[in-house]
């Protein structure tokens, strides 16, 4: 059965299934395994593994969460760690250099030479290739490859969301040998770009933008989906509201904007996505009303509550 046949049946409960599991991945890592058994009812069966630096912050981290049963696998991407700078500075806004996606560790196969994506998004790709299960060792890519999963399903949120599009590519390449699929399907929730043109002209041979449903998922009032392909759009999220961000949220945008530009691959997304139409949050107090006013609006619970409005049949 082809994947999108099997995600037909009962597509609501998908989207609803992959932010929740996107939520969890922020909490506490030990109790991962018991909030997605009781939330989901899906198994932890590898993971949650992660990198921490030398101030033992964490910077990265996955799991792999599934039903045995369907053999259905989700592959999960934590966003960023607000506490670590190694997660802003190394992953999410190293944007003025571009690395061919075909270097990743492993070297992919069938990746066409002008498939580049952000040092930012390499590096965050390589961290996650580096992961291994805290008790059998094995890499994600390592146990996938034994387990041999029917359907596989990459998310994230955030970052994760940045970075679903590269993992879903990568393990595509990795597992599948890098033709298009037809076991794989992924949710991306308030990613950024996480490339140029060239790797989205690839991913689109993997993806063909006619599976049925829209993967990338966006809070029409996120300017996280903005970045880095329109500084306009961030300009405006919140005018009809009546709030105008000040010179210091200005130009800290404007010089990440300025860093994406040089590194010259015209920064856009990977395939069109479903905007869900968000509320202003009125009455924020807070010395800065705009970024809080973004960060409410980029939360992953604020995107469950979207996420169930939009798709209310969970199965």
């Amino acid at each position: 059965m082809d994947v999108f046949d099997q995600i037909g049946r009962n597509y609501d409960w998908y989207p609803n299934t992959a932010i929740a599991l996107c939520a969890m991945s922020y909490d506490d890592m030990g109790a991962i395994p018991r909030e997605v058994a009781t939330q989901t009812g899906l198994q932890v069966v590898w993971g949650p593994a992660e990198l921490a630096g030398w101030d033992g912050i964490s910077y990265s981290r996955a799991f792999v969460a599934g039903n045995a049963a369907t053999g259905e696998y989700f592959v999960v991407i934590r966003g960023t760690n607000f506490e670590s700078l190694s997660s802003w500075l190394k992953q999410d806004f190293d944007l003025d250099k571009a690395v061919p996606f075909g270097e990743l560790p492993g070297a992919p196969p069938r990746v066409p030479a002008d498939a580049l994506i952000a040092k930012g998004s390499f590096n965050g790709m390589a961290d996650l290739i580096r992961l291994r299960d805290p008790n059998t060792r094995t890499s994600m890519v390592e146990f996938l490859s034994t387990l041999k999963p029917r359907f596989l399903y990459v998310t994230g949120h955030s970052l994760g969301g940045t970075l679903t599009p590269t993992l879903f590519a990568y393990l595509n390449a990795m597992l599948y040998g890098g033709g298009p699929v037809t076991n794989m399907a992924l949710w991306s929730f308030a990613g950024l770009t996480p490339g140029g043109t060239g790797f989205n002209a690839y991913f689109n041979t993997v993806l063909p933008n006619a599976q049925g449903f829209q993967w990338r998922i966006h809070n029409s009032l996120d300017i996280a989906p903005f970045c880095w392909w329109s500084f306009a759009g961030i300009q405006q999220v919140y005018v009809p509201y009546g709030l105008h961000w000040d010179f210091i949220d200005k130009d800290l945008v404007a010089d990440l904007f300025h860093d994406a530009a040089k590194a010259g691959i015209g920064y856009a997304h990977p395939q069109a996505g479903l905007q869900l139409p968000g509320a202003f949050v009125h009455g924020i107090i807070d010395g800065d009303i705009w970024a809080a006013q973004a960060l409410q609006q980029h939360h992953p619970a604020t995107y469950q509550g979207l996420v169930a409005n939009r798709f209310p049949n969970r199965g």
